[in-house]
């Protein structure tokens, strides 16, 4: 909301149609992370616009905070193409569950993970762009391999991706992207989205067994970073947060697990 009162008052939407009048830009859309109601207003008061990127993926498709299903719906009913951010979640779908896994290579081996997310992205009617964020050539390689001929998921894929969005909400305490946009304006220096990966992955680990993720975390509030105790609360997090985390709350959690930990080793070594 806040972003849309600063782009109103900067008169930023009559900006990108002069500049379009001008031959300077084909086509004159927005990047959007918000509630599926201020979207509809959006659209409603600025029909010029020629499309609308939207986060899209099977895990944030009925996420309560971001609403992606909900979202695609609103563009759909102005009539609006899309362009997909975030098809993999920031690579959380490039990595799931081995229980998720199973069930996607017993149906196809030959499918990459990612190839799942991408599929069911780009299956969406009135997509007409997916963006995908390649770090290696392979990876590359493998999403061109299936976008070249695209086939859009079928109903048992389909039915399968349900059961993994199941078995990923499971294990996933923290739904965080890694987009680092709350760490931006931190007084503390917290490592935010670092502190909330080696959260995830100790919750998926046995509760004896997380030593290497207590290990990353000392590491890093010792490299300049508050710890996640150090949290003082002005929620400036919060407000950069695309996904509409409730971030304050998560780091008691992140402190409680590593925070008194290392507490507890510092008194042993003594």
């Amino acid at each position: 909301v806040i972003t849309y009162k600063k782009a109103c008052e900067l008169d930023s939407f009559s900006f990108g149609i002069t500049k379009k009048k001008e031959g300077k830009i084909k086509n004159f859309g927005m990047s959007f992370h918000d509630t599926p109601e201020l979207l509809d207003e959006i659209l409603t008061a600025h029909p010029e616009l020629d499309f609308v990127q939207l986060q899209i993926n099977y895990i944030d498709w009925e996420n309560s905070s971001i609403q992606s299903g909900r979202c695609y719906e609103v563009a759909r009913k102005h009539h609006k193409p899309i362009i997909v951010m975030e098809p993999c979640k920031g690579g959380t779908l490039a990595l799931v569950p081995e229980k998720a896994e199973r069930l996607m290579k017993e149906y196809n081996p030959q499918a990459s993970t990612p190839s799942w997310a991408i599929r069911f992205a780009a299956s969406q009617e009135g997509v007409f762009m997916v963006l995908s964020g390649m770090n290696t050539i392979e990876q590359l390689l493998d999403n061109t391999s299936y976008m070249a001929d695209f086939k859009p998921l079928q109903e048992e894929e389909g039915r399968i991706i349900k059961q993994v969005t199941e078995i990923i909400n499971e294990s996933t305490a923290i739904p965080c992207t890694t987009c680092r946009y709350c760490e931006k304006g931190c007084p503390q220096q917290i490592a935010i989205a670092d502190y909330f990966a080696l959260y995830n992955s100790a919750k998926r680990a046995t509760t004896t067994n997380f030593s290497s993720q207590f290990v990353y975390y000392i590491n890093l509030a010792a490299n300049n970073h508050g710890k996640a105790s150090d949290c003082i609360e002005c929620k400036e997090c919060e407000k950069a947060c695309p996904q509409h985390l409730k971030i304050t709350e998560h780091l008691k959690d992140v402190s409680a697990m590593f925070d008194v930990t290392h507490q507890f080793s510092a008194k042993k070594e003594k």
